[in-house]
């Protein structure tokens, strides 16, 4: 039987691919809205990035008021397709909706743009979202992280070369 002594710098490397390996499968994926007004309702659509509906999520609605202040408006949950209908109330042009589902939330603000009865898909998709989630494309959040990683590797890659040269 040989007893090889396993170097340092492989079992380092080994380790952090099998760490990354272990932590990819709990990465988020991203979570979208859509909104349309339909006469005096205002529905919006929550989805998964691949498509997939947000089903049977819990659903805030906030009013803006002409000070830009928010206040409870509704609470619900999407249906099986990820959809939530709402009256739009009177007076009110600006609404707050979050829609979350365990970990994964999106936050938008739905502006109405259009006098209420119109029909038309007044509803604009401008919105600010919570951390990672809610915008279409990667968050800078997300590309900082992934460049920390690249940068955190490298750099204990260089160390290890540095310390190789040294001992050599």
């Amino acid at each position: 039987m040989m007893n090889k002594k396993i170097k340092p710098t492989r079992l380092l490397i080994a380790s952090i691919l099998i760490l990354s390996m272990l932590v990819a499968p709990a990465a988020a994926h991203g979570v979208y809205m859509s909104s349309e007004v339909n006469g005096d309702n205002l529905k919006i659509h929550a989805y998964y990035q691949g498509g997939d509906p947000m089903a049977n999520c819990d659903v805030e609605v906030m009013t803006y008021d002409a000070a830009g202040k928010t206040t409870p408006y509704l609470t619900g949950k999407t249906d099986a397709n990820g959809d939530y209908e709402f009256a739009v109330k009177s007076g009110v042009t600006a609404y707050r909706v979050k829609v979350v589902e365990g970990e994964h939330a999106v936050t938008k603000r739905i502006d109405i743009d259009a006098p209420s009865g119109s029909g038309s898909d007044s509803g604009s998709n401008s919105g600010s979202s919570s951390w990672i989630f809610g915008t279409e494309g990667p968050s800078l959040f997300t590309i900082g992280a992934g460049l920390g990683w690249i940068v955190g590797i490298a750099g204990i890659i260089m160390y290890l070369q540095a310390r190789k040269m040294k001992n050599a």
